[in-house]
């Protein structure tokens, strides 16, 4: 089984549904080896408006377009750097896989980290962070870090599953990867909860994605 998500689609229909605004610059950072991932330069094919000629060309591509969507819907005077890469280590089975992996490098507490952030008391991912400080933070360090399955197709790894590269949603039975790409973006752009191993909160404090995290069994937000 191959876990899914609406969330881009929905990125795409509110992208569609209004006109771009002061866009967010997102830079992606080349981190595989030369030969490998965003690096591999086997030949193929240009595909479903994909123009790139080297399967890590084309892989770059998806990523600069998934940049492009998630630039286009937020407003930042801040480059937000994106590190991505291929890893052959994520989990995988010959039913089952984890398509991709994305964290915030960082996290900062507002207001002793920084000023300016809507809700004090609180853990902002860099990204956001550094859009309400209006500088970045911590010039050393990416803002994002992701990682997508190498092993994906092969041999117990959900053989005949691949990626599909090409941007016209035309991916038939396999895995679109700009959906994946755009869905994983978000964790590292705010969709994440910063908590310790036991569940509570990292210095008993929310991150401001657990404040709008509503339980409707208890009825009440992550935050109480």
């Amino acid at each position: 089984m191959v876990r899914r998500s609406l969330l881009p689609l929905l990125l795409l229909a509110s992208l569609a549904a209004r006109p771009l605004f002061a866009a967010a610059n997102i830079v992606i950072v080349n981190a595989d080896p030369a030969g490998t991932g965003l690096s591999d330069t086997t030949s193929v094919a240009p595909v479903g408006g994909n123009a790139g000629t080297t399967l890590g060309q084309q892989r770059l591509i998806v990523f600069q377009q998934a940049a492009a969507f998630w630039g286009g819907l937020l407003a930042s005077t801040v480059t937000i750097r994106v590190s991505a890469s291929f890893a052959s280590d994520l989990t995988c089975t010959a039913t089952t896989a984890v398509l991709g992996q994305t964290y915030p490098n960082e996290v900062f507490a507002s207001p002793k980290d920084f000023q300016g952030a809507p809700v004090a008391g609180t853990w902002y991912v860099k990204a956001l962070a550094n859009k309400f400080a209006g500088s970045d933070l911590d010039g050393t360090n990416v803002d994002i870090t992701t990682q997508f399955n190498s092993s994906l197709g092969q041999t117990g790894c959900v053989p005949g599953l691949f990626f599909y590269l090409g941007l016209d949603n035309n991916h038939g039975s396999n895995v679109n990867f700009l959906t994946v790409a755009l869905h994983e973006f978000a964790h590292g752009l705010g969709f994440y909860s910063v908590e310790n191993q036991n569940g509570t909160f990292l210095g008993a404090m929310p991150a401001i994605f657990d404040r709008f995290i509503y339980d409707d069994t208890l009825g009440q937000t992550w935050d109480k």
